[in-house]
C-alpha cells in the first residue's frame, strides 16, 4: 500500500506555482509526464542549473531519480529543494520518506512522513504510508490512526476494503495483547502472593529457633556454674 506521488499528482499540487518557464523546463516537463524519465533526466538537471529557485524542479528531478532507481541522488535533490523558500515541504519531505521506506530505514522515514503532514495535514498519502511505515514497526495504534485518518481523507479509495481489514486485524491483536498483558499481571500477582507466604512461614520458623537456641546456650550456662 506504499505510494510514490505521481507525474500526475505532482503537477496538479504544483499547478499554483509561478515561474518563466525556460526551454529545458518545458521539455523536461513533457517528459516527465509523459513518464519517460531516461529523457526528462537531462532536461530537468539543464533548467534546475538555469532556475535553482525553482522550486516545482526540484520535485520533478527527484521523481525522475527514484524512477531511475537513484535514491540517494533523489534524496539529495528533495533537501536541496526543503532550502528554497515556498517549496511544497509536504511533497519533498513525503518522498523523502518514500527513499527511505524503500531502504527499511522506518525510523526516519516515519519523520519525514510527520514532518509533511506537518506542512499539510491534508496529504493523504502521508498518512497512508506513515501508517505503513507503523505497521512494519509493530507500532499498532498508529497505524490504526493513521489508516483512519487517510480514509477521511479518501473515502472512496479503492484500497478501502484491505485498509479495513487491516485496521480490523490491528484491533484483534491489540485486545489479544491486552488479555495476554492482563493474564501475565495476574499470573505475577499470585505468585507476588506465594512468595509474601513463604516468606512468612519462613520467618516464623526463624524466629521459634531462635528462641530455641537461646533456651538451648542458657541451659549450658546453668550446667556450667553448678560444675
Amino acid at each position: 500500500m506504499t505510494r510514490h506521488i505521481s507525474a500526475a499528482l505532482a503537477l496538479g499540487l504544483c499547478a499554483a506555482c509561478s515561474f518563466a518557464a525556460s526551454a529545458f523546463f518545458e521539455k523536461g516537463e513533457a517528459a516527465f509526464v509523459a513518464n519517460k524519465p531516461q529523457e526528462a533526466r537531462p532536461l530537468l538537471e539543464g533548467a534546475l542549473a538555469e532556475d535553482p529557485a525553482n522550486e516545482t524542479i526540484y520535485l520533478y528531478l527527484g521523481i525522475v531519480y527514484q524512477q531511475l532507481g537513484d535514491p540517494e541522488k533523489s534524496t539529495a535533490t528533495f533537501k536541496r529543494g526543503l532550502a528554497v523558500p515556498g517549496t511544497r515541504k509536504d511533497l519533498l519531505y513525503y518522498n523523502i520518506g518514500n527513499n527511505l521506506f524503500s531502504r527499511k530505514d522506518y525510523a526516519l522515514a516515519e519523520e519525514m512522513y510527520t514532518s509533511a503532514l506537518a506542512a499539510n495535514a491534508r496529504l493523504p498519502e502521508a498518512s497512508l504510508n506513515r501508517a505503513n511505515t507503523r505497521l512494519a514497526v509493530k507500532a499498532f495504534e498508529g497505524a490504526i490512526t493513521d489508516y483512519t485518518i487517510f480514509l477521511q481523507l479518501r473515502p472512496a479509495d479503492p484500497q478501502r476494503p484491505k485498509i479495513e481489514e487491516v485496521i480490523r486485524l490491528l484491533r484483534l491483536s491489540l485486545d489479544e495483547e491486552a488479555r495476554k498483558r492482563a493474564e501475565e499481571a495476574a499470573r505475577q500477582a499470585a505468585l507476588m502472593n506465594d512468595v509474601m507466604n513463604a516468606l512468612n512461614t519462613a520467618g516464623e520458623g526463624t524466629q521459634n529457633i531462635s528462641v530455641e537456641s537461646i533456651q538451648v546456650r542458657q541451659d549450658s550456662q546453668d550446667i556450667d556454674i553448678k560444675d
